[in-house]
């Protein structure tokens, strides 16, 4: 019987998006403080160490995150980004002018935050050099949030985004404001400028990242595409959409009886696929009731084994679209999967029907914008 993998893919996904999402956050509120602060700024009753504490703890907590988008970006199994491109920028094979936006503010990032720890041994005046690094390294992570990351066309992660731009803005319009120099007329154009900035980010982003096919002008691998992605940022498939060389890729019907055991926790489904290579379909289904009715799944793998094949094509769920369920599939010796399993009867039943969809996409969602992979 299959097994499901001790890492969910799933978890990858939503824990790289978020984090990156946070982590554009964080640094736009340490950046607005920093400036805030520079700017005179001081909330009432609160002590200066504790203005600095936090300013301090904000960007650690900054690092942290960090951390854990590179290595979960890394990990998910959607995208090919490789282990290079988290130090050189623009080398990697997915989104390169994107993803190495995000790679070139790391590694602004990372030479303050080395000067920061190496302060006490350096010249002032280099240390707040390379400290400015940090203004440079935020509006780099903005692009490659907006650019890379296939959330951006979800409404709310759009304004959070716009948001993020407006507080800059408005905290530098504040500090220039209250700054004695430069001179006037360059310190109101300056104004302007950082007012001008919210509008042309949004003009940029309903004309670039907010548009249909913008994956595909992003740099996205065709093999990514050719999932069937939504569009919507979440997962659809493996990263090789096509089928293996004893199998071309087809759609047929399946039947079988789904099993509910271990108190509904795991529900299995086995059954038969009648058309394209035939033979035996078995999926494994980690679920939890839901107090309306119903199963919500939490994971699950399958089994795939081709009527005229003697090896059998086994992997994880990655996705689910209505009652589509969405496999990475690997056999020994052959190019990884997409299958897909949409169920056309209530699940949990006796018996089930519905169609395979292997090496390619459900005509429902052919053609969709994006295919794995972010921010």
């Amino acid at each position: 019987m299959p097994t499901v993998g001790a890492v969910d893919p799933m978890t990858l996904w939503y824990l790289a998006r978020a984090s990156g999402l946070v982590l554009l956050g964080l640094l736009t509120l340490n950046l607005a403080l920093g400036i805030a602060i520079q700017g005179g700024w001081h909330p009432r009753g609160w002590p200066r160490f504790v203005v600095q504490g936090l300013h301090r703890n904000l960007a650690l907590t900054a690092v942290v995150l960090l951390v854990i988008h590179v290595v979960t970006i890394e990990l998910d199994p959607f995208v090919p980004v490789g282990w290079w491109a988290v130090l050189v920028p623009f080398v990697s094979p997915y989104r390169p002018l994107w993803l190495g936006l995000g790679t070139l503010s790391l590694d602004l990032l990372a030479a303050v935050i080395v000067t920061s720890l190496l302060r006490a041994h350096l010249r002032p005046r280099l240390w707040r050099a390379v400290h400015w690094l940090a203004y440079l390294s935020w509006p780099v992570a903005l692009l490659h949030s907006v650019g890379t990351g296939t959330d951006t066309r979800l409404g709310a992660i759009f304004v959070y985004e716009m948001a993020c731009v407006g507080l800059l803005a408005a905290t530098v319009i504040f500090r220039l404001a209250r700054a004695a120099h430069p001179a006037p007329v360059a310190r109101g154009l300056l104004m302007v400028a950082a007012a001008a900035a919210p509008l042309a980010a949004l003009a940029w982003s309903s004309s670039g990242p907010l548009q249909a096919g913008w994956a595909k002008k992003a740099g996205t691998p065709t093999a990514v595409l050719a999932s069937g992605g939504t569009g919507t940022g979440a997962p659809s498939g493996a990263p090789s959409g096509g089928a293996g060389p004893a199998e071309t890729a087809f759609t047929a019907s399946f039947s079988g009886s789904a099993i509910s055991g271990g108190g509904g926790q795991t529900l299995t489904i086995t059954g038969r696929v009648q058309g394209g290579a035939g033979g035996s379909l078995q999926v494994v289904l980690q679920t939890q009731p839901l107090s309306a009715g119903g199963l919500a799944v939490s994971s699950g793998a399958a089994t795939y084994k081709p009527g005229n094949r003697a090896l059998a094509y086994s992997g994880t769920l990655v996705g689910m679209r209505g009652a589509g369920l969405e496999f990475s599939l690997q056999a020994a010796g052959v190019p990884g999967v997409a299958a897909e399993l949409v169920l056309s009867g209530p699940v949990p039943s006796s018996t089930v029907a519905g169609q395979l969809y292997f090496g390619t996409a459900p005509p429902t969602f052919s053609g969709g914008d994006d295919g794995g992979g972010g921010n």
